[in-house]
């Protein structure tokens, strides 16, 4: 953490970038950052390339998200900190940006990490927010409500509402410390957990119709086609957590969603119950993330990914 202080401290511009699909964690970190800099008197720009989930949309309300194409092109001398990123891959088009950076960080608590920073924050825990909770108080940076409400959204979002089992005393103690700087968590509880558009419940329901098992009911594979959100009206944002349906069958072990983002090119979505590491299986499709949950990109026809899919999780049952 001192490596990473120390860095912030020498530079007064900083651009901090979510990964692709971004999630709670992601946008919640960068978003809290940001503006934590910013309580600093620091020049901070946050951003994403990619488009914001619509039940995230209220981040960019705390502090502003930018895509690619609307950020600001970096100075010479500006910082920039990629948070919740397993590798340079999941910054999209910011890859080049970073990898010229004068300073290039990196805040993550993925076990997959592939160091690919000047300077790493790489500590295996509940949430990326967790490690950027720490980071400020450590900085004396002010953590204002609505910061505390984009920490919540990091912390319980990459924990199923503190419901997994990477949900530990020190998260906990993280989450009280939010309470008490002023987060909102009965409204952000309901906006996140219980609360869903008419897309998404659309795809619900298609997903649940192409449901397979194998196994003997141990593996649960849903897939969705692109003309699925076509025809539904829905979008790609909307099936963020609909692996979980398929991790919530009580016989399952590993569940296994295919959402179609090409001819012949899927995102993979893997999560597993109790023992399976899904995270080994995206490592060898260029994925990473965690023992739990983890999620790669595999390439074929849709019978083949399946198969491959489907036989390596066997492999770990």
């Amino acid at each position: 953490m001192k490596a990473v202080i120390d860095a912030l401290a020498r530079h007064e511009e900083f651009l901090i970038i979510g990964h692709v699909n971004p999630d709670g964690d992601a946008l919640g970190s960068a978003v809290a950052l940001a503006r934590g800099l910013t309580a600093l008197g620091r020049r901070a720009v946050c951003a994403v390339d990619d488009v914001l989930p619509e039940r995230l949309a209220f981040l960019a309300e705390i502090f502003p998200v930018e895509s690619f194409a609307s950020c600001p092109a970096p100075g010479k001398d500006c910082c920039i900190v990629a948070v919740d990123c397993g590798d340079l891959g999941r910054l999209g088009q910011f890859q080049e940006s970073f990898s010229r950076a004068a300073c290039s960080v990196v805040i993550d608590h993925h076990a997959t990490n592939t160091g690919f920073g000047m300077v790493s924050e790489v500590r295996v825990c509940g949430a990326t927010g967790q490690i950027i909770l720490e980071l400020l108080e450590r900085m004396g940076a002010p953590i204002d409500a609505p910061t505390a409400d984009a920490l919540y959204t990091a912390l319980s979002t990459d924990t199923g509402n503190f419901t997994y089992n990477n949900t530990d005393e020190a998260i906990l103690a993280a989450l009280a410390r939010l309470r008490g700087y002023g987060a909102d968590i009965p409204r952000l509880g309901d906006r996140l957990f219980r609360r869903r558009t008419l897309g998404a419940t659309r795809l619900i329901g298609r997903a649940l119709e192409r449901l397979e098992m194998h196994a003997s009911g141990k593996i649960a594979l849903m897939t969705l086609l692109l003309s699925d959100f076509a025809e539904l009206r829905a979008s790609k944002e909307e099936s963020e957590d609909l692996v979980n349906f398929g991790r919530e069958i009580d016989s399952v072990e590993i569940a296994i969603f295919l959402r179609q983002i090409g001819p012949e090119e899927y995102k993979v979505s893997l999560r597993s119950q109790e023992y399976a590491d899904v995270a080994s299986i995206a490592c060898t499709l260029e994925g990473g993330g965690h023992k739990h949950a983890a999620g790669c990109t595999a390439r074929g026809s849709l019978a083949e990914v399946k198969a491959m899919l489907v036989e390596r999780a066997r492999a770990l049952l």
